[in-house]
């Protein structure tokens, strides 16, 4: 015979389950990966982008049409 506390501690196990975040059915909009604008990543290739940044200023002029290309193809913004 099973007794109460089984039958409702297997209730509870199946609405935690249910409940849970790594669930397989998902309910709304997936999550967005951050914006390098806004997160760590970006301060992280500070010293990479600001190197870039001068490497196509010295190219192509300030602020110039191909320097802004130059800074974009490489990955800093």
């Amino acid at each position: 015979m099973i007794c109460k506390s089984t039958i409702v501690a297997g209730a509870l196990f199946v609405l935690a389950a249910a409940a849970s975040p790594a669930s397989a059915v998902t309910v709304g909009p997936h999550s967005v990966a951050p914006v390098a604008g806004d997160s760590l990543v970006q301060l992280a290739q500070f010293p990479y982008c600001a190197r870039v940044r001068r490497e196509c200023a010295e190219r192509y002029g300030w602020n110039s049409r191909r320097f802004l290309y130059c800074v974009e193809r490489r990955g800093c913004r």
